[in-house]
């Protein structure tokens, strides 16, 4: 699967990381759109804006009981070994008691009553397939809230594998029947959207294979009872009745051109909004991809420390990338000692690094890399000043035009050089200024970093240019960057420029 993980501006669709990213946050972004608009009639929601504190009178960017569930859910398949409903019923006591898997901490709200009760049951020690009211008054979405994960830790798996881990999931607080199977439907849904499928194939193919699933078993009759009613449900208002939030998150993204249009069709049914974007939300993230996603919407969200390790750590497992949680950046310092022009004992410290936040396939492997995980890591490791030496379409393939407001944001001062991908510098002339710039700041005490996109080549080639610079020969030079970073400054044009540069006397 690796292979359609490529870079932005080389595809025709998002990859796999990209649907997987989406999907959570996409989940998470809805609810925390959709929050501000609860409870309210179509005609009371008007424009639809990030930011409203609305109903509940959240900060902005904040998601509700159905994001900490979905997270919860998220942790618990996370672990090693097989799908265990205890440890995921104990996740959600969690949440319950002690307010885990929301932002900063925050206290509870906006929680039904049937996922109440399954949690009270939880505390008292029932088993967690046990929990869930089944009844026909505990057919609310409080499991089809936080089913996705399902499909997303085992996008690979078979259907009907997929659905029982589906219906397991859900009698954790929801055990009617009719909840089981609309977690189902979304769970199969959700994979096949996440695998490329377009939503008309989709909804098709899951709808015959799902009754095709309940039909060849006894034991699945209640299911294939409340499945036919599913099938038959006409209504789409938003509400908390299963049925209809399934088809109201449905519609809205079948008939989306884009993620934000999505998330605004589900807000306008009303009622339930958080919900219904929620569950639009993570189906969209896996049409459309992580980037479809607004960036204003995406920087506006709150605990992004609890997500970012979680998500980074699902799409290591399931499409093999690096991640700023599992692979954390490298930033490699450059020996400076008998570089006196360097400044000495007072001196900065020169680095060499990738490219923060890159998410792409190139040289160095497949990175779906985490900018604000990134750039602490500069911040930690003591940067000053990035020298930049990637180009305006690699920024874009890479998909981190956010790189300067991140930097800003960290105190990183940026300078940027752009130099063709594996070249040198077409203008010497403004090369050798640049050089002798990061140079001075080194000798006053600043620490620099070279950066290119996969830190092979431009930034190894640009601090051994610095070191010659500072007055070391071509071969100290050259070894020093060796032994920085192995595996760079290896190709014979970047090397013939080292050995050719002059120092000014």
């Amino acid at each position: 699967m690796l292979a359609t993980n490529e870079p932005r501006g080389e595809r025709e669709a998002p990859g796999p990381a990209s649907r997987i990213a989406g999907a959570i946050w996409g989940h998470l972004v809805g609810d925390a759109l959709g929050v501000p608009y609860e409870f309210m009639e179509p005609d009371q929601i008007g424009e639809v804006e990030f930011g409203a504190r609305g109903t509940h009178d959240q900060p902005p960017g904040t998601w509700s009981d159905d994001g900490a569930l979905m997270l919860a859910t998220l942790d618990a398949l996370l672990q090693p070994g097989k799908l265990n409903p205890d440890a995921m019923g104990q996740r959600y006591v969690a949440w319950y008691r002690d307010g885990a898997y929301t932002p900063d901490g925050d206290g509870l709200f906006d929680i039904g009553n049937t996922t109440r009760a399954a949690m009270e049951n939880l505390a008292r020690g029932i088993p967690a397939t046990d929990a869930g009211p089944s009844g026909d008054r505990d057919c609310g979405n409080g499991s089809l809230m936080r089913v996705l994960p399902i499909a997303l830790a085992s996008r690979m798996a078979d259907e009907g594998v997929l659905a029982a881990r589906a219906h397991l999931v859900s009698k954790i607080t929801h055990g009617h029947p009719r909840a089981q199977v609309s977690c189902a439907l979304y769970t199969l849904l959700a994979q096949r959207l996440t695998n490329w499928s377009r939503p008309s194939n989709a909804i098709f193919a899951n709808k015959s294979t799902l009754k095709l699933i309940y039909m060849t078993s006894q034991a699945y009759a209640p299911q294939l009872t409340a499945f036919t009613e599913l099938l038959a449900w006409k209504e789409r208002s938003g509400r908390g009745y299963v049925l209809d939030s399934l088809w109201s998150a449905w519609d809205a993204v079948a008939e989306a051109t884009s993620f934000e249009d999505a998330i605004r069709r589900a807000i306008a049914y009303g009622h339930d909004t958080d919900t219904t974007a929620a569950l639009a939300g993570g189906l969209a993230g896996a049409r459309f991809g992580w980037e479809s996603i607004p960036r204003e919407w995406l920087r506006g969200m709150r605990g992004k420390e609890i997500v970012t390790p979680m998500v980074d750590r699902l799409i290591a497992r399931e499409v093999g990338v690096s991640t700023s949680t599992t692979s954390p950046l490298r930033v490699n310092a450059v020996d400076l000692t008998g570089a006196e022009g360097a400044g000495g004992g007072a001196a900065g410290s020169v680095f060499i690094t990738f490219l923060p936040g890159k998410k792409l396939v190139g040289f160095t492997g497949p990175h779906w890399r985490d900018m604000d995980a990134d750039v602490a890591t500069l911040k930690a490791t003591g940067v000053d000043t990035m020298v930049l030496l990637v180009e305006d379409q690699e920024i874009e393939d890479a998909m981190v035009q956010d790189l300067p407001a991140a930097l800003d944001g960290a105190g990183i001062d940026l300078v940027r050089f752009p130099i063709p991908d594996p070249r040198v510098p077409a203008d010497g002339a403004a090369f050798r200024s640049l050089i002798r710039g990061a140079l001075g700041q080194v000798r006053s005490g600043r620490n620099v970093a070279f950066v290119c996109r996969g830190g092979v080549d431009r930034s190894p080639m640009a601090a051994a240019c610095l070191l010659r610079e500072a007055g070391l020969d071509a071969t100290t030079a050259i070894d020093r960057i060796h032994a920085a970073r192995e595996h760079t400054l290896t190709r014979e044009e970047q090397l013939a420029y080292v050995r050719d540069w002059v120092a000014r006397a």
